[in-house]
């Protein structure tokens, strides 16, 4: 037996929530598909396939509804939604109000005008019914032929005229939204020069491979993630930071593909595909945080199964109970017509996952990576912000700046540390490794977190501690209150519990980090600096912050900081930021985590949302702000529009013409205002 394959497909013709539901429904009843997954905001269908001929009849399920299964590459051609339809229907509707102006014939025309428009409707509402009896289409098609029974031809054709218009203006507003999501990829060049032997030669990006010499001159993009070979030259990184002002980029340093160089040139040696660059990581990010829905998004939808058999049945109580005590059937049958139309909850479900994708499409834009809505949705929330020192305000590039020795000399003390140091990932243990000096052999690295990092060497346990894992010689002790009041970082170097040396580290901060700071404060933010640093340090670089003391906790093992964050998450909720395999417990407890890019993988996977750069944290806080801002704009315009227009109706102030404003017309703002986050100004 085959084992499953994950398959992406973009569905063609969906152009609606309602639609997403219709064919997530009829996929999951195909043999042979295990799983399903339609994403009404990036408009594709992710498919779990026991077997491929599964696909042959999912494809056959889909066509009768239609709907089409498409490559997931690529954009479909032509005008979206049924615009000829809406065409057609408009243009009988315009000849019948001539033919009655003129010629007085009566409801014909318009019946005609009707029946045309709403043949469309009625044949999918008709195919979708045994899956969705209360779809949009079946409402608007009874809507429709029981207008034309009580004699309302004119208002039938209005009503399938602005309904028919509003599918060609929702599907529009969608494929609008579906290029904001996925224009990443737009930014990588379609060729590149390659540098080989023979020469310069121009070849297309499938071309490229990792190791290729690419050159990039003045005014064109990077084609791959790389490091620069040569050159020096202005490299603009608007698409992954948010900031467009060009940055310094000379040998050595790491380029995106899709980024643009605009002084100097650049010859860039490729370390990723370009298909499997940053830019496709983004993208790949910003699609699977659209698949899982936020919390307001799943009451909205539970609101929204409640919310249509409630107003169908008050609908079925005005049509058939209130004629009995108060007469007039045509005109209750009337009030319940315009009741059927308002029953459908398209606007209140797409209201917050349009606004939740197009958050995450703009997070990727400015170098915020939400894994999920849920993540966008509760960052907003949080009133703490916990960080890290080490790598996340610091440059995570810390140098050893001197080593005193304890009965040994430094050469040795040096070469034992650098032996130990092989086995770590640490900031610390990378600063040692860079030292200069001898190297002794060692084996059996192991490390233990909040620790240090331990090795055997000539047959004896060595290990590079905190000061404080181990109680001190009044020597040892007065090294490290000297070096720590300095404010240098501090290792301690044994050899079983003897100390050998002490190796003293200093780490610059970053340069963003002060302003970072100073805009989190702005918007309300409690900020806390959690480190496993001496106190002395962490002080230092708060003062070179603009940190309090208060605001500062030093010393923290691992099991330290998880218990602050779980304590801060209980006081109005936390969001913590991190980088180290150290931070991975706190971050996972945090009601958001928030990794740097550049930080280590178990930090990354244990984090709700990856920052390129620190200087993207105050844009992620007041993007989530703004998207729930817009999430809530949305609910409360959908809800206050049917509300509204269901107490009129109700009242018999409004028909059946503005009651499919209240459906089309809402979803249709709903949609067009979640597209604002994706150029909305950010502080």
């Amino acid at each position: 037996m085959e084992a499953p394959k994950v398959r992406v497909f973009r569905v063609e013709g969906m152009d609606c929530a309602d639609c997403a539901r219709k064919v997530a429904s009829a996929l999951e009843e195909v043999p042979g598909v295990v799983g399903v997954q339609v994403n009404y905001a990036s408009g594709k269908a992710y498919l779990v396939l026991e077997r491929e001929e599964a696909l042959r009849e999912a494809e056959a399920r889909l066509a009768p509804l239609g709907y089409r299964l498409l490559q997931a590459e690529g954009e479909g051609e032509g005008l979206p939604g049924p615009w000829p339809w809406a065409l057609l229907s408009g243009g009988l509707l315009l000849l019948a109000w001539v033919w009655d102006a003129f010629f007085a014939g009566g409801g014909l025309p318009y019946a005609l005008a009707a029946l045309v428009g709403v043949l469309p409707l009625a044949r999918k509402g008709l195919l979708g019914f045994r899956r969705n009896p209360f779809g949009i289409q079946v409402l608007v098609s009874l809507a429709t032929l029981g207008a034309l029974a009580i004699g309302a031809a004119q208002e039938a054709a209005v009503v399938v005229f602005l309904f028919l218009l509003g599918e060609v203006l929702e599907a529009q507003a969608t494929l609008q939204a579906r290029k904001g999501l996925l224009s990443l990829g737009g930014l990588l060049p379609r060729r590149a020069l390659r540098v080989g032997e023979a020469g310069v030669e121009e070849v297309p990006l499938s071309a490229l491979r990792v190791g290729d010499l690419v050159r990039v001159p003045q005014g064109e993009r990077v084609p791959a993630d790389g490091v620069v070979a040569s050159g020096e030259a202005w490299v603009e990184e608007a698409a992954f930071t948010g900031e467009p002002l060009p940055k310094a980029k000379g040998k050595g340093d790491r380029v995106f593909g899709g980024s643009l160089v605009e002084g100097g040139a650049l010859l860039v040696r490729v370390e990723r595909l370009p298909g499997e660059g940053f830019l496709a990581e983004m993208a790949r990010l910003a699609e699977e945080a659209m698949l899982k829905k936020a919390e307001l998004e799943r009451f909205m939808d539970a609101f929204s199964r409640r919310y249509t058999p409630f107003v169908l049945l008050l609908a079925g109580f005005v049509a058939f109970v209130l004629p009995v005590f108060l007469g007039d059937f045509p005109g209750h049958l009337y009030k319940a017509l315009a009741l059927l139309l308002i029953a459908c909850p398209c606007a209140l479900v797409v209201s917050v996952p349009a606004a939740i994708a197009s958050g995450v499409a703009r997070g990727a834009r400015l170098g915020v990576l939400f894994k999920s809505g849920a993540a966008l949705e509760r960052l907003s929330q949080v009133r703490h912000l916990a960080l890290d020192k080490t790598g996340t305000l610091t440059l995570g590039r810390p140098r050893l700046v001197r080593v005193v020795p304890f009965g040994v000399r430094a050469e040795e003390a040096l070469a034992l540390a650098k032996g130990v140091a092989q086995g770590s990932a640490h900031p610390l243990a990378r600063a040692v490794r860079e030292a200069e000096g001898p190297l002794a052999e060692a084996g059996d690295h192991r490390e233990v977190p909040g620790q240090g990092v331990f090795a055997r060497v000539g047959g004896k346990e060595v290990g590079l501690l905190r000061p404080e894992a181990l109680p001190l010689p009044p020597e040892v002790r007065e090294a490290v209150a000297s070096l720590a009041a300095e404010g240098h970082t501090l290792s301690l170097l044994v050899e079983g519990a003897r100390p050998l040396a002490l190796l003293a580290f200093r780490d610059e901060p970053r340069e963003e980090a002060r302003a970072a700071l100073q805009a989190l404060r702005r918007m309300g933010l409690r900020l806390h600096l959690l480190t496993g640093d001496r106190k002395e340090a962490a002080l230092a670089l708060a003062r070179a912050l603009g940190l309090e003391a208060g605001e500062v906790e030093a010393g923290l093992s691992p099991e330290d900081k998880l218990r602050r964050v779980a304590a801060l998450a209980e006081a109005g909720g936390v969001a913590m930021v991190g980088d180290g395999v150290n931070d991975a417990p706190a971050l996972a407890r945090a009601t958001v985590g928030l990794a740097v890019v550049e930080g280590t993988e178990a930090a990354l996977r244990a984090a709700d949302v990856g920052l390129l750069s620190l200087e993207a944290l105050p844009r992620a806080f007041a993007l989530s702000r703004k998207t729930l801002a817009v999430v809530w704009q949305n609910v409360l315009f959908a809800l206050g529009l049917k509300g509204l227009f269901l107490l009129t109706t109700l009242l018999g102030l409004t028909g059946l013409w503005p009651a499919v404003l209240a459906d089309s017309g809402a979803l249709v703002l709903v949609t067009l205002n979640s597209l604002r986050l994706l150029r909305a100004p950010l502080p």
